[in-house]
């Protein structure tokens, strides 16, 4: 099935996913979008989720120095010996387990209630929900940092990252819009979304491996996957990048612009 169409493909895909993954505009959504538009048949979740992990790459070499600081203080937290200084760390770390819990929580749900398998048309009605909670983001002024994290703090962002899990529903935006109503500085919102990203990245793969029993994609050749990776990395630090400029420039409402534009198209052209 692969050749030299299904490689074009692939780079298409890997890098909308690069793009969509971090600027807020649903990634999963961009591509359900655009693989209706170039008619490439339904691929194996493993697919999607080796794109998702190429862009955790990008997140984890992005804040490195953050993550190996807060491995560091977790294991002074495990054995007793976190200090003073190591509060504030203490407290991220323990608002990342509450919310990704409640994260998972909320998935399984869904699963129970086969909630999110929609084609298109709900894609793009869910892209217009985004649009709504984005356009939120110019209200909210906090000046929070990690050391003013609460049990609430965990509770909100768990359950805003579990309808971000949704197709058409970016879960950077919605994550980085929940944090600003917790009252978290624009710096911290954005820093937080995406630390808090890694396990649910991490616990995606793995479900991947137990429900997907096709773990080769037999739309695509490994060569052609391996493209499409090392495109979305490359074309995601950008996004990334420039995401982190735009929610510091409170300029995040301008891709509920976008949005609504990309959700009404969708529900006109699309089946």
């Amino acid at each position: 099935m692969a050749g030299g169409n299904s490689l074009i493909q692939a780079i298409i895909l890997g890098f909308v996913q690069g793009l969509s993954e971090f600027l807020p505009i649903s990634s999963s959504g961009h591509l359900i979008l655009m693989r209706a538009i170039m008619d490439v048949p339904e691929v194996p979740l493993l697919f999607d989720v080796l794109l998702h992990m190429a862009t955790l790459v990008v997140i984890c070499f992005y804040y490195r120095k953050l993550i190996i600081r807060l491995l560091k203080s977790a294991y002074l937290w495990i054995t007793g010996h976190a200090k003073d200084v190591d509060q504030s760390d203490t407290r991220l770390i323990v608002t990342i387990i509450g919310a990704t819990i409640i994260t998972v929580a909320m998935v399984l749900l869904f699963k129970v209630l086969d909630f999110g398998e929609y084609g298109p048309r709900g894609v793009s009605i869910a892209m217009l929900v985004c649009a709504v909670i984005l356009a939120t983001t110019i209200i909210p002024k906090g000046t929070g940092d990690y050391s003013q994290f609460t049990w609430k703090t965990a509770v909100f962002t768990g359950i805003a990252q579990g309808f971000g899990t949704l197709s058409g529903i970016s879960r950077s935006g919605i994550t980085i819009t929940s944090s600003l109503w917790c009252q978290m500085n624009r710096k911290t919102a954005g820093e937080y979304a995406f630390v808090l990203s890694i396990p649910a990245v991490l616990g995606a793969l793995v479900l991947a491996m137990f429900e997907d029993s096709e773990m080769v994609v037999p739309w695509f050749s490994t060569s052609d996957i391996i493209i499409a990776c090392i495109v979305a990395a490359v074309i995601g630090f950008f996004a990334l990048r420039l995401l982190l400029w735009m929610v510091q420039k409170a300029k995040l409402w301008y891709f509920s612009i976008y949005l609504t534009i990309i959700g009404i198209i969708g529900l006109v052209l699309l089946p």
